[in-house]
């Protein structure tokens, strides 16, 4: 297969005020004393308004001389300044850990797990001779947000931003932005840190890990009396393969990343260095440009469609040409971004990306496992993952020619393998999200908000939160987070096939984005009910095939508590349906919402969409 579909960064998102070829140029020069020392350096993720992770043994990390021995400081800051930030009251102990420097360069010192507080604390690193202050630090729970420009895409840019910015002041909500880059730039690193979520600050934060963490915020309240500070780390670029979050030598470890190095290293082969920097500095400039023109013309006219702005501005200047020192090779975020920040301590990971691997689907699902199983090697824990399922979305184009190439399927059912068969990988549904002709689609509220109920069902929900004060509201409990799910297909004794489903509850045909019902997303939430139970073939997400790997769209009803037959069993509760099609009269197998775009109509009673299947009888 060939790539057909470009993504690129989400339109509007900040990038780092330097480019590639700084990265590649930077000089020690202008090195900032603000993690640095004469003969050690703290790593750039730790910053004065950091949180850092409850429960679990905090790493603290960097480089030195070799030799050098590095002790790690944590403890209450003192009262006037804890007053002026929190009311909570001192609530942990001072800390403290040494550790001497490898051969290597590297140190890590470990500081004993500590419970959450609001209050803060100050964290030093010392060598004994010079010594790193960071102050306004606080306990609770951090998680690293990752992938490519779903998540990328910023408060300031999604759907009803004015209102979302206007009230994100929470002074226990922080976040660190990862500089975007593909080599390491330290120059970047210097000016980074972590910031406290206000109106000034909340518009560059993923709009996906603000939303998972105002909930996170929210419902974890209730479950102490502890205040619990969340921290995000963003780590994402817009338009990366799954391979630029791997490095070379794991993806050398399999035929499908090899591939992609292959690919990479045929491009860059015999390439002047100096002929690269002009190549990416021409098109770091025009696509500049055209993502300005972007932003201005949907800051003027938020409802602007996408055929007009491409037949304005021209379609985006996309792929960027393929340097040694560009964020979108393989390796690259991985060296300059993921490997500069692990194993800052984290809880787990959200994981939003995919739509740059749909030219080579079929190889996504190992290389989907091979990264989740790196990056556990690299924090030292089997880190939980929550993955975005791949929204519906075609281009205009492409659906106005008829044409959809079915590379999105594959992924989604990639995601969804990774999520039953490798342990502590849990997956948000978001096919009712997505957004006809945008590949970006703008509600991240709703994709957030199931990101955190995730979390608190099976994450925080299993016990694990590392003590008794804030075990048990939801363990065996908490939000509903699975949507229908088919467990068999069986033949009906009249017309065609009966789907059972689980996590059922309440089945019935809702509303969704993008559906042809006229009704505004603004005024009908997503999930609720339209007036039917029985939907025809173009309205219904289901499909047919006879065997012949020939697939007819088809009628689908629900069935009534009432309606059973020899095969469907007693099931209660309205989980089951019917799919027919007069095209197919001895069906061998069925399969729902298997498309880039199409209706995506079948929900429970908690608003949750089905999933995806292809089900043989």
């Amino acid at each position: 297969m060939t790539a057909s579909i470009i993504t690129g960064p989400a339109p509007g998102s900040s990038l780092t005020d330097t480019d590639d070829t700084t990265a590649a140029q930077t000089e020690e020069t202008d090195r900032s004393p603000r993690n640095a020392r004469t003969h050690f350096t703290v790593a750039a993720v730790f910053s004065d308004h950091m949180v850092l992770q409850r429960h679990r043994p905090i790493a603290v990390f960097g480089t030195a001389t070799p030799g050098t021995p590095i002790t790690a400081s944590i403890l209450p800051s003192p009262p006037s300044e804890r007053n002026a930030i929190s009311h909570a009251p001192c609530c942990t102990p001072q800390e403290t850990a040494t550790v001497r420097t490898t051969t290597e360069g590297r140190w890590l010192v470990a500081l004993p797990a500590m419970g959450a507080c609001a209050a803060p604390h100050r964290l030093t690193v010392t060598d004994g001779t010079e010594t790193v202050q960071f102050d306004d630090v606080l306990i609770g729970e951090v998680w690293l947000a990752g992938g490519q420009s779903n998540m990328e895409l910023e408060l300031r840019n999604s759907l009803h931003p004015e209102a979302a910015v206007d009230n994100a002041h929470d002074p226990l909500l922080r976040f660190y932005n990862t500089p975007k880059t593909g080599a390491v730039d330290e120059r970047a690193e210097r000016k980074s840190g972590w910031s406290v979520c206000t109106p000034q600050s909340a518009g560059v934060m993923s709009a996906v890990a603000y939303y998972f963490a105002n909930r996170l915020r929210a419902e974890l309240a209730g479950t102490t009396e502890v205040t619990i500070p969340v921290g995000i780390v963003d780590c994402y670029i817009g338009g990366t393969s799954i391979t630029c979050w791997m490095s070379r030598q794991r993806l050398e470890t399999s035929a499908a990343g090899r591939e992609y190095l292959n690919r990479y290293d045929d491009q860059v082969a015999g390439r002047d260095l100096d002929a690269m920097r002009y190549d990416w500095t021409t098109w770091q400039t025009n696509f500049n440009a055209w993502n300005a023109n972007i932003d201005a013309a949907r800051t003027a006219d938020p409802d602007v469609t996408w055929e007009t702005l491409n037949a304005q501005y021209g379609e985006c200047p996309w792929p960027p040409p393929m340097t040694p020192f560009s964020q979108y090779r393989p390796c690259g975020a991985f060296e300059a971004m993921v490997s500069r920040v692990a194993p800052y301590t984290v809880r787990g990971v959200m994981w939003y990306q995919g739509e740059e691997d749909e030219a080579y689907c079929e190889r996504y699902r190992t290389l989907l496992g091979d990264m989740i199983d790196e990056w556990r090697g690299l924090w030292n824990d089997r880190l939980p993952f929550l993955i975005v399922q791949l929204p519906r979305w075609i281009a205009k184009s492409e659906a106005d020619a008829g044409r959809d190439v079915m590379h999105w399927p594959v992924i989604r059912a990639a995601q969804m393998d990774a999520a039953r068969t490798i342990p502590d990988v849990h997956i948000v549904v978001t096919l009712d999200c997505g957004e006809f002709d945008n590949i970006h689609p703008l509600d991240k509220k709703t994709v957030g908000d199931r990101l955190a109920a995730m979390a608190l069902r099976r994450v925080y929900g299993n016990g694990d939160n590392g003590d008794e004060s804030d075990n048990g509201m939801f363990t065996g409990n908490g939000p509903v987070v699975d949507g229908p799910e088919s467990t068999a297909c069986v033949r009906a004794d009249g017309n065609g096939i009966i789907v059972i489903f689980r996590h059922a509850d309440g089945l019935h045909f809702g509303h969704y984005n993008g559906d042809d019902l006229g009704i505004n997303r603004d005024d009908v939430a997503l999930g609720s009910p339209i007036d039917t139970a029985e939907l025809p073939a173009d309205a219904s997400g289901f499909a047919l095939s006879g065997g012949d790997g020939v697939w007819h769209a088809a009628s689908a009803r629900i069935l009534a508590d009432d309606e059973h037959d020899s095969g469907s069993g007693n099931d209660a509760g309205r989980r089951r349906v019917q799919v027919w099609s007069t095209a197919v009269p001895e069906p061998c197998a069925v399969r729902y919402g298997w498309f880039s775009w199409g209706p995506a109509p079948l929900f429970n009673d908690a608003g949750l969409p089905a999933e995806p299947f292809t089900r043989e009888r």
